[in-house]
C-alpha cells in the first residue's frame, strides 16, 4: 500500500509537472496574443490618428479660404462704398460752389447795380441781346 501511495503521489506529481509546463507554454501563448493585439491596436490608433490630424487640416484650409474669401469680399464692398461716398460728396461740393459762385456774383452785382445806376442800363441790354441770340 505504501508503494502504491507513493506511485500514486509520483503520478500527481508528475500530472502537476505537466499541468505546470502547460501552464507556461499557455501563458506564454496569452501573452503573445495580447502584445499581438496591443501592436494591432496601437497601428489602428496611429492610423486613425494620422486621418484626423489630415481631415483637421483640410478642415483648416477650408476655413481659411473661406475666411480669406469674405475678407475678399468685406474690402470690395468697402471700397465700392468708399467710391460711392466720395462721388457724392463731389457732387454736393461742386453743387454747393456753384451755388456759392452765384451768390457771390449775385451779391456783387446787386452792390455794383446799388451804387452804380449807369451799369443797370447796359447790364438790362446785355441781358436782353442774350435772351434774343
Amino acid at each position: 500500500m505504501l508503494g502504491d501511495k507513493i506511485v500514486k503521489e509520483l503520478e500527481e506529481r508528475e500530472h502537476l509537472i505537466k499541468k505546470l509546463k502547460n501552464a507556461e507554454f499557455e501563458y506564454n501563448a496569452i501573452i503573445e496574443q495580447a502584445e499581438s493585439k496591443k501592436n494591432l491596436i496601437l497601428a489602428d490608433a496611429l492610423q486613425k490618428q494620422k486621418t484626423i490630424l489630415q481631415e483637421g487640416e483640410i478642415l483648416n484650409k477650408k476655413l481659411h479660404k473661406e475666411i480669406s474669401e469674405d475678407a475678399q469680399k468685406k474690402a470690395h464692398n468697402l471700397l465700392k462704398d468708399a467710391s460711392a461716398e466720395t462721388k457724392r460728396i463731389q457732387d454736393e461740393l461742386a453743387k454747393n460752389w456753384e451755388m456759392a459762385v452765384k451768390a457771390t456774383t449775385k451779391s456783387v452785382i446787386q452792390k455794383l447795380m446799388n451804387e452804380r445806376k449807369d451799369l443797370q442800363d447796359e447790364y438790362l441790354k446785355t441781358l436782353i441781346d442774350d435772351v434774343q441770340a
